[in-house]
């Protein structure tokens, strides 16, 4: 089967960043997943990767997110998920100023640079209960979204 050869990056600089439509998805370069309060714990869960490169995810709130009771401040910067180093399922606090928790999907084709945002990076997601399902794509020029396949959850 060959794939589709698109590049997200194009699109979203037509849009200004702002979603775009493609074969009836709403594909975004990044999500505001929101959290509505200001101390909530949540889990994220990474599905499947199927890609070459080094598949993550990262977040980031304007506050502060705790992981094992070690507070990392990211109030600008990324935290990284990475497919090979971290759990593939783990429980963290969000302390939000906004209500909002900040997702993306990342890649490292071998050079160790963070990617994102770039050539066929995107993404989209599904509404799970109390959370989301993320279906991302990496920088190669193709409109799979199975590179990395996430889901991050409310724990009630």
């Amino acid at each position: 089967m060959i794939k589709s050869m698109i590049d997200f990056s194009e699109k979203f600089m037509k849009t200004k960043g702002q979603t775009i439509k493609h074969k009836g998805k709403t594909i975004s370069m990044w999500d505001r997943f929101p959290i509505l309060q200001n101390n909530v714990k949540a889990k994220y869960k990474i599905i499947s990767t199927d890609s070459e490169w080094r598949q993550g995810f990262a977040i980031r709130t304007n506050g502060s997110v705790i992981f094992n009771d070690v507070q990392q401040k990211k109030k600008k910067d990324w935290i990284a998920i990475w497919e090979d180093i971290a759990l593939w399922e783990d429980e963290f606090v969000v302390k939000s100023k906004n209500g909002l928790l900040d997702v993306k999907n990342i890649w490292d084709i071998g050079n160790g640079v963070v990617e994102s945002w770039t050539n066929g990076g995107a993404m989209y997601y599904e509404e799970i209960p109390n959370g989301r399902r993320y279906y991302c794509n990496d920088g190669h020029f193709d409109d799979d979204f199975n590179d990395i396949i996430f889901e991050i959850v409310l724990v009630k």
